[in-house]
């Protein structure tokens, strides 16, 4: 597959800096309900209705594509809501849309336009940077939002897949201990090599009230009000999955635990790396070679 000229689509400072990455590439550039730039750029702007912004070879959707499954996700608030279903109208069979990760209701509507789906959330680069990025952020908000210092802490984390265990990586030499609830053995044996202390069922009662700091990174409620009930009272909670998170809002609420829900966090803390690897994911995947 090759594109030569590519319409960058909504989202926020990451889609500025991949198209500056791309164009730097030899790529002819469109940005499309993008963000201003915070400095001077030649990349040409254009409205979403507008015939020049889908003649394209490949449209990168932003990431997320959408917070409420209505309007493309933007931040851009001089731009107008930017509604999926006209999206889909301007999409083509010769197109090429390239999205993180679909959501499951706007996949038939993206099949039926008849373009090709690149789908680069699981592509193996884009995955390993992106959660050394997630990594870096959460350890800044946890120290930002901890009244304790995060060397007497015990941690549990739930999940060890690629953002958990560059999570415990990054986190273990700084912290007490790392608890990990993973179902997988494979990854949890990896995660006792790298250091981490795997827990099952029967030690919940005596490991949760230990722990000050609980980070999920699975999109599926694996502790329930029973568990949080018994998580240390001082305990802070920080959910970086996806939706539907791992916590309903009002589960933390009735254990008042202080609870962070914080997805996106590389766009948060790093935009310009992180749009730079969205921009390199594009051309790897896309095998483009000027």
């Amino acid at each position: 597959m090759e594109a030569t000229s590519i319409t960058i689509l909504g989202g926020d400072l990451r889609q500025c800096y991949a198209a500056e990455y791309l164009q730097s590439k030899g790529y002819k550039v469109i940005c499309c309900q993008t963000p201003d730039f915070p400095y001077h750029s030649d990349i040409v702007k254009a409205d979403y209705l507008e015939n020049t912004a889908w003649q394209s070879d490949l449209i990168l959707a932003p990431t997320p594509l959408t917070r409420d499954e209505i309007n493309l996700f933007q931040t851009e608030v001089n731009c107008p809501p930017c509604p999926l279903h006209d999206l889909w109208e301007q999409l083509k069979a010769e197109h090429t849309f390239a999205v993180c990760n679909l959501p499951k209701k706007q996949q038939t509507p993206l099949e039926n336009t008849g373009c090709q789906i690149l789908t680069f959330g699981n592509f193996p680069f884009f995955q390993k940077e992106n959660a050394r990025l997630t990594a870096e952020g959460l350890l800044a908000e946890v120290i930002r939002c901890t009244p304790f210092a995060l060397s007497s802490a015990n941690i549990l984390l739930l999940g060890y897949g690629c953002c958990g265990s560059c999570i415990a990586k990054l986190f273990l030499p700084l912290c007490r201990n790392i608890y990990l609830i993973e179902q997988d053995p494979l990854k949890e044996n990896a995660a006792r090599k790298d250091g981490a202390s795997p827990i099952h069922k029967n030690d919940f009662s005596k490991v949760l009230p230990q722990c000050h700091i609980l980070i999920n990174t699975i999109p599926a409620p694996i502790l329930g009000m029973a568990r949080l009930s018994e998580m240390h009272s001082s305990c802070h909670i920080f959910d970086i999955a996806s939706a539907p998170f791992g916590f309903p809002a009002d589960t933390t609420e009735k254990c008042l635990l202080p609870y962070y829900r914080i997805p996106g966090i590389p766009g948060r803390f790093s935009p310009v790396t992180a749009g730079r690897i969205i921009g390199q994911t594009i051309e790897r995947m896309t095998e483009h070679a000027l």
